[in-house]
């Protein structure tokens, strides 16, 4: 085999322009605290003391595996084969790193240990040092993001690792957490004479000196190959690990050795996908949670072996109902118009699908679809009925967390609750009554209140910049303009408007100032005065448009702010048909 072993270290990959791709293939990040404890305190024990200052010294960090060498600056990314806890874990540590500098008003600090997560391509475009698409969008926009300029919660058990990971690293680098810990090797006296910043950068730079031999293989085939002679350091999700081996004993010769192999793969191949990946773990547990009972993963092997009896006709049923849900949730996760043969009646869904799972980045709702699914499948629920469901979870997540960042954490047990009983139902009545009982009673309960919405939808803006608030803010300017015309599918054709041009000033990027309008009388319109738009915009089919012209002779910045609050109304009252106290009743200009 051809390839390069070299030593390197820390510094030197992430300062070297490229970009390390985590295939979707790699299993996620699940380093537990012992993990992510024990690096910290590796890095924390190995600082010195020279000449009265703390300074950083050699460490091993072991073998990280690469398609493609980083040092020769390939065109294409780099794929991470083995490494991917440790750099994930370098770069949250960095970010916690960058934010407690920041906190002690250090912001060149800040801003120049940032440079380890984002880097930039040849036109000055930035560009995350570290991609995983598994863990999109918490890693990328709170992470990754110095700013962290939106509230961003973990949804699945891999975001969960790193949430926890970032927790952890931020309580030990307070000021008085790492001079306890200094304490212990240096004494009480020495370590009050290092400034916290001292401190911090000592950390900063012991991480950036690790060494390690980095191994370019030239394709994924070696790579896999040498992976395979490494043995590598990494950890598996236990519970998935033990859950097959269950199965795998009791069908292992002949015919059942077969169909377990082959159901399993056929199971990881469906969820990795090519346009999104999700791990086995997180589909398994949503699964379980959705059919038996809600667990922690902690105790779902118990429970598999509790409900699942140990035998091979019910283990290749439980083998095949596995992989049924497993077709479902890529078409949850993965919506397109083909897997309904585009079919005009179920445009809706596939746009819903969408929504909840792209825009609006919400898994839980996976459980319950599962379950809607099923039934569906087993013609125990109306079409009615069907939809009614779905469009209640995306106009619920839409005001719960796209708008107001309320925190899910007891949104998982409701749908869990949900789940299981709409799959015990036998008929249609049952089922109607199941959705009315334990899906949208509860969420009824959850919806936040007029002003707390009000106050979120007058904070959403778009702009052409890539900022995470972007794809919200279109969804919002899309459903209105559906609203106005009477029309459930967004339009093929449109692109947000910016009414007052969007360089007149940070004001003009609001949604006040937003309308949907066709792409290419959006080019021709440009830059222009609204009064020169005018012509343009009358041009336009959209309904919304042309009532918004027959309303407005001129347009001033000092109307976006209040156009705001009249959208955010429309959409509470009519579009998710929310009820307000003390109505006041304005019409839109």
């Amino acid at each position: 085999m051809n390839f390069k072993p070299d030593e390197k270290n820390i510094r030197s990959l992430l300062k070297s322009s490229c970009q390390f791709v985590i295939p979707r293939f790699q299993r996620e990040y699940s380093w537990d605290k012992k993990n992510y404890q024990e690096f910290f305190e590796d890095m924390m024990n190995n600082l010195v003391v020279i000449e009265g200052n703390i300074k950083d010294d050699q460490y091993f960090l072991g073998t990280m595996l690469f398609v493609g060498n980083f040092t020769e600056k390939p065109d294409k990314p780099i794929e991470v084969i083995d490494g991917q806890q440790r750099l994930t874990t370098i770069t949250i540590l960095f970010s916690v790193l960058s934010d407690r500098f920041r906190e002690l008003g250090e912001d060149t600090l800040s801003k120049q240990l940032f440079n380890y997560i984002m880097t930039t391509d040849d036109d000055g475009n930035e560009v995350r040092v570290l991609q995983s698409k598994s863990s999109y969008p918490y890693f990328v926009y709170y992470i990754q993001d110095r700013e962290k300029t939106i509230d961003a919660f973990p949804n699945t058990e891999e975001e969960n690792c790193i949430k926890e990971t970032y927790e952890y690293f931020f309580q030990q680098t307070s000021e008085n957490a790492l001079k306890k810990l200094l304490k212990k090797r240096m004494g009480d006296d020495i370590v009050q004479s290092f400034s916290y910043i001292e401190i911090l950068k000592a950390l900063r730079d012991q991480v950036l000196g690790c060494t390690f031999i980095s191994i370019a293989a030239a394709d994924k085939d070696q790579a896999n190959k040498i992976f395979a002679i490494l043995n590598a350091k990494g950890k598996r999700l236990a519970y998935i690990d033990l859950i097959k081996n269950k199965i795998f004993e009791e069908l292992k010769d002949g015919v059942d050795a077969t169909f377990a192999d082959e159901s399993w793969n056929e199971i990881k191949k469906l969820l990795n996908s090519e346009t999104e990946t999700v791990g086995m773990a997180t589909f398994f547990r949503h699964y379980w949670i959705s059919k038996y009972k809600r667990c922690n993963a902690s105790v779902l092997y118990d429970d598999f072996n509790r409900t699942i009896t140990k035998n091979k006709e019910k283990y290749k049923a439980f083998l095949r109902d596995l992989v049924n849900n497993a077709k479902i949730y890529v078409k949850i996760i993965n919506p397109s118009r083909e897997d309904y043969n585009n079919r005009k009646e179920y445009l809706w869904l596939v746009q819903s699908l969408s929504t909840m799972n792209k825009t609006f980045n919400v898994v839980q709702t996976r459980i319950a679809l599962l379950a809607l699914y099923d039934v569906k499948e087993r013609n125990l629920i109306s079409t009615e009925q069907f939809k009614k469901a779905i469009i209640t979870m995306e106009n619920f997540h839409f005001a719960f967390t796209a708008i107001c960042s309320m925190r899910t954490n007891n949104l998982e047990a409701i749908y869990s609750r949900f789940a299981i009983a709409l799959r015990k139902c036998t008929n249609k009545q049952e089922t109607s009554k199941v959705i009315e009982e334990k899906l949208i009673v509860p969420l009824e309960k959850l919806y936040p209140k007029y002003n707390l919405f009000k106050a979120g939808f007058g904070e959403l803006i778009y702009s052409k910049k890539d900022l995470p608030i972007n794809i919200k803010t279109k969804y919002v300017v899309y459903k209105l303009n559906c609203f106005f015309s009477q029309k459930e599918i967004f339009e093929d054709d449109g692109s947000i408007e910016h009414i007052v041009p969007e360089t007149t000033g940070e004001n003009a990027l609001n949604i006040g100032n937003l309308i949907l309008l066709e792409r290419e009388l959006n080019r021709e319109a440009d830059e222009k005065d609204y009064l020169d738009k005018l012509c343009y915009y009358r041009k336009s089919k959209y309904d919304w448009i042309q009532r918004f012209i027959k309303e407005n002779d001129i347009w001033l910045e000092k109307k976006i702010r209040d156009r705001a609050e009249k959208l955010a109304y429309i959409y509470y009252k009519d579009i998710l048909g929310r009820k307000i106290a003390e109505e006041k009743v304005r019409s839109l200009k």
